[in-house]
C-alpha cells in the first residue's frame, strides 16, 4: 500500500469520501436534465453517455489503482458487485418512488441498452471461468474483446434509437452554461474521491482480515455505485426515470469497460487469470439479476413487488442477497 492506515483512519476516510459521491451525484442529476432538455439529446442518451460514464469513474480510478498497488480480487469484485447491486438499486427505487409504472412507457433504445450491458457482463465472466494468461503486447484477448463490444454496441444503440421521443422531456429551468458548469464541477468531486475509497478499503481488508474479493463485492461497489443510486433517486424526483434507467444499464456497460482498462494496467498478466470462484459467482448473479431486468423492460409490465414467476422487487433483492452471502462463502 502507498499509505499506511490503521483501521479507524481507514474507516473515516471511506466515510469521508462516501459523502463527497453522494453530493457530486444529485448534482450530475439535476445538470444532466437540463442538459438533456437543452441539447436535444434526451434522457436516454445523456443517462448512458454522460452520467453513466461520469457515475463510474470511481470504478475507473478504483480499479485502475486497485491493480496498481496489485489487488486484482478488489478491481473485479468492486465492478461484479456494483453491476449486481445497480439492479437491486433500480428495484428499490422503483419500488419505494411509486414509478413501478414507467416500463410502459419505455423507449425500444432502453431495451438494447439493457441487451449491451448484459452481453458485456457475460463476456467478461466467460473470461474469468477461461482463467487464460494469454496477452498479446500486454494486452489480453479479455480486453480486445471487451472493448470491441462496447464500442460497436454503443454504435449499433446510437443508431437504432436515432429519433426515438424522449417521454420524460420538460423545459427546464436553468440555462445550457449553467448544466454544463455544474456537470463538470459535479464530475471532479466524484472522480477525486475514488482513490480515497480503495486506499480506505484495502486498508479496511488487510486490518480486519476479510478477503478482498468480498470487501470489492459489499463494501467498495456499494459505495463506488453510490452516484448510480443518487442520481436514480433524484432523476426519478425530477421527472426524468428514462434517465434513471439509462444511467443504472449506461453505468454497468462501462464498468465492464473499466475491468478491461484496468487489465491492461495489471502487471502480471491478465486480470481474469488472477481471479478466483467468488468472482466466479459474484459475474454469474450479476449476469442473472441483469437478465430479470431485462425480461421486466421486454414484458412492458407493472413492476410487481412479490413474485416469484416473473421479476419483481422481491425477487430481485433476494436473489442480491444470496449472491453477496455465496461470494462471503466462496471468497
Amino acid at each position: 500500500m502507498a499509505f499506511e492506515l490503521n483501521l479507524t483512519e481507514a474507516m473515516a476516510l471511506f466515510l469521508l469520501a462516501s459523502v463527497v459521491v453522494v453530493i457530486g451525484a444529485m448534482a450530475l442529476a439535476r445538470a444532466g436534465d437540463v442538459i438533456a432538455a437543452r441539447t436535444g439529446l434526451g434522457h436516454l442518451w445523456v443517462g448512458f453517455l454522460l452520467i453513466a460514464g461520469i457515475t463510474s469513474l470511481p470504478e475507473l480510478v478504483t480499479n485502475v489503482a486497485a491493480v496498481r498497488i496489485d489487488n486484482p480480487s478488489l478491481a473485479a469484485g468492486n465492478v461484479f458487485g456494483a453491476n449486481m447491486l445497480n439492479i437491486s438499486k433500480l428495484a428499490l427505487i422503483l419500488a419505494v418512488f411509486g414509478s413501478r409504472e414507467i416500463f410502459k412507457q419505455l423507449s425500444g433504445g432502453q431495451e438494447g441498452l439493457a441487451v449491451h450491458a448484459l452481453l458485456l457482463t457475460g463476456l467478461a465472466l466467460t473470461f474469468v471461468v477461461w482463467g487464460s494468461d494469454v496477452s498479446w503486447f500486454g494486452v489480453s484477448p479479455a480486453a480486445v474483446s471487451i472493448f470491441l463490444v462496447f464500442l460497436i454496441g454503443s454504435r449499433f444503440l446510437y443508431v437504432a434509437s436515432k429519433g426515438e421521443p424522449d417521454f420524460e422531456e420538460e423545459a427546464p429551468k436553468h440555462t445550457l452554461r449553467w448544466g454544463w458548469t455544474v456537470f463538470a464541477i459535479s464530475a471532479i468531486a466524484v472522480a477525486a474521491s475514488a482513490t480515497a475509497l480503495t486506499i480506505s478499503a484495502d486498508a479496511i481488508a488487510e486490518e480486519t482480515g476479510i478477503s478482498a474479493s468480498f470487501v470489492g463485492v459489499l463494501a467498495v461497489a456499494f459505495v463506488t455505485s453510490l452516484p448510480e443510486l443518487i442520481v436514480g433517486v433524484t432523476a426519478v424526483r425530477i421527472g426524468a426515470p428514462q434517465m434513471a434507467i439509462a444511467g443504472l444499464y449506461g453505468s454497468n456497460s462501462f464498468n465492464i469497460a473499466i475491468l478491461g482498462i484496468a487489465d491492461v494496467a495489471y502487471n502480471e498478466g491478465s486480470l481474469f487469470a488472477a481471479l478466483d470462484t467468488s468472482h466466479i459467482v459474484a459475474g454469474a448473479f450479476a449476469t442473472l439479476l441483469m437478465a430479470f431486468a431485462l425480461l421486466q423492460i421486454r414484458l412492458r409490465r407493472t413492476l410487481k413487488y412479490f413474485s416469484f414467476t416473473e421479476p419483481s422487487t422481491a425477487l430481485i433483492s433476494i436473489a442480491y442477497v444470496v449472491g453477496v452471502y455465496l461470494v462471503y462463502r466462496t471468497a
